[in-house]
């Protein structure tokens, strides 16, 4: 069994007796990860204490020789970069979205470092925001982000059935979370799954719109427009999403 050490940003902790926890963690160049924290919730510990969601800092952790079983985390060394996130409830929120997403959406031990920082960038941006549709600019540039890296980008500059690209396409627009993407007003007939779209939803989702420049609707438009691809996707709703499909 070997030591291992590496970035890391808590995805999720879950007690597992009075002492230890299991624990999710991204890591920068090794991936998702899986680990028993022993001792964790113990006043004096190797990891700063009980281990939180946002939690960061230089992991180490003994890798299991089996896929099945958890790694053996024995160090955290905990940063307080995102602590800032629990005193806004609203970005709070967004970035516990983000950290649900990273865990449904990341293969255990598939490394993906640009998809860490982007994590850490947006969670950095959230603990700046002041407004809600700040919030909501942050959350939805890191989901596409996160789309991107997991594999499953959606065509947002073309019609994905017919292939009509972005700047000739009509002002009526649909997404189908089944034909992942866009669909012109002469294919959206061929999908029963879709929803209507309008103009500045679509360019905020295409980045052809700055995501910090779109109007407020706009970026509610395409969030609750993600919400519903990724329910699609997971096939139940994320447990965060109820956050912000109510606004």
């Amino acid at each position: 069994m070997s030591t291992i050490k590496d970035q890391a940003i808590c995805l999720r902790a879950v007690n597992y007796s009075e002492t230890s926890q299991v624990v999710t963690l991204l890591t920068r160049d090794h991936g998702k990860i899986g680990a028993m924290a022993k001792g964790a919730r113990r006043a004096r510990s190797a990891f700063d204490g009980a281990i939180e969601p946002f939690a960061y800092g230089q992991a180490m952790w003994i890798a299991s020789p089996s896929a099945q079983k958890l790694d053996i985390l024995t160090e955290l060394v905990q940063s307080p970069r995102f602590r800032l996130l629990r005193t806004n409830l609203s970005a709070m929120h967004a970035g516990l979205f983000a950290l649900e997403l990273t865990e449904a959406f990341c293969q255990s031990h598939d490394p993906h470092p640009a998809l860490f920082d982007a994590l850490a960038a947006a969670l950095d941006h959230l603990t700046r925001c002041q407004r809600r549709d700040s919030v909501l600019a942050v959350l939805m540039d890191y989901q596409l982000t996160l789309l991107d890296e997991a594999g499953i980008a959606p065509v947002l500059d073309a019609c994905a059935n017919c292939g009509m690209i972005a700047k000739t396409l009509p002002r009526e627009l649909y997404f189908s979370s089944a034909a992942n993407g866009l669909l012109c007003g002469g294919c959206e007939q061929s999908f029963s799954e879709k929803r209507r779209i309008s103009a500045a939803c679509a360019a905020a989702l295409n980045r052809r719109l700055s995501a910090e420049n779109a109007p407020g609707n706009a970026l509610s438009e395409a969030e609750h427009l993600l919400i519903y691809h990724f329910t699609e996707l997971l096939g139940r709703p994320a447990k965060m999403s109820k956050y912000f499909v109510s606004r």
